[in-house]
């Protein structure tokens, strides 16, 4: 491989991570400070990225994610409200979350299968930014490069939330320690609608951004899932800055996994895996929980 393609590889796989940043940094609060289980958090990608797909025929790009976006809140919120009518049983019994939000998820896939027909979608690139871009003689997609720098905006955007305003010190308190928070007179109950919308705001972002690299298919509601678990595996639970930097770690192992070894690509993504969790059991930065 030479120089310009390994660069090319890095700026791939960088593009890519940081949109997987979007879709597992959701999860990611989710489970860390709910500690929800919500398998269907690649159906909601799936959905969304449906969605966005519908505006292909000359709507507008933006008008296509923020459908997208919408689309990732309402679905979130339905899965809370679902999750509310067992709550106390199921804030204790992670096997009931997995059956529920698996059984969820099929619906939700369903109910695309039905609208799309199952067919395989894509949405077109906004003229703003078609094109590639000549790196060192060698192509690259000048709506990658977006499509990484809307992620990155979107991520800078979600460490301001948490680390400088007050409902990202409630988010960290109760990831910490949610009965202590409870104590202080926070009521959970808002907080975790709250938490739960902004997953599905993040994932269906992710879908509609991706849609034009991704395009949305079935099936996808289970690819993407597997990635949310790897990047929290890896990152730790409830932990952003270890979400962020196992993304980035996901999409670089995806991108020269593909282009060294296309026919194990999936094997050097969970290579990944098993050599950090032999390292850290924990995460790169440990759960938070």
């Amino acid at each position: 491989m030479s120089f310009a393609q390994i660069v090319l590889q890095l700026a791939i796989g960088l593009s890519f991570g940081l949109l997987l940043f979007l879709l597992a940094s959701g999860f990611t609060l989710t489970f860390g400070l709910a500690g929800f289980v919500n398998l269907t958090h690649g159906a909601v990608f799936m959905v969304s990225a449906y969605v966005a797909t519908s505006f292909s025929g000359g709507g507008s790009f933006v008008l296509a994610v923020a459908a997208a976006g919408v689309t990732g809140i309402v679905l979130s919120i339905l899965v809370y409200a679902v999750s509310r009518l067992r709550w106390s049983k199921l804030a204790s019994d992670e096997l009931s979350q997995v059956l529920l939000t698996f059984g969820l998820l099929l619906v939700f896939a369903e109910v695309a299968r039905v609208l799309w027909e199952g067919v395989p979608r894509s949405l077109p690139e906004p003229g703003f930014v078609s094109g590639s871009w000549d790196v060192l003689g060698v192509s690259f997609p000048t709506y990658r490069a977006f499509m990484g720098a809307v992620a990155l905006l979107i991520a800078g955007a979600l460490w301001w939330v948490q680390e400088r305003t007050r409902f990202g010190a409630m988010v960290r308190a109760g990831v910490d320690d949610r009965d202590m928070l409870e104590a202080t007179g926070v009521s959970a109950g808002p907080l975790f609608l709250a938490v739960f919308a902004i997953s599905g705001l993040l994932a269906g972002l992710a879908g509609g951004i991706g849609a034009p690299v991704m395009g949305a298919s079935m099936g996808q509601e289970f690819s993407v899932l597997v990635l949310a678990f790897v990047v929290v595996v890896l990152g730790g639970t409830g932990n952003l800055k270890g979400a962020f930097i196992a993304s980035l770690a996901v999409g670089l192992a995806d991108a020269f996994g593909k282009a060294l070894l296309p026919t194990f690509a999936e094997f050097t993504m969970m290579g990944l895996v098993v050599v950090v969790l032999a390292w850290r059991p924990q995460g790169i930065f440990g759960g938070v929980r």
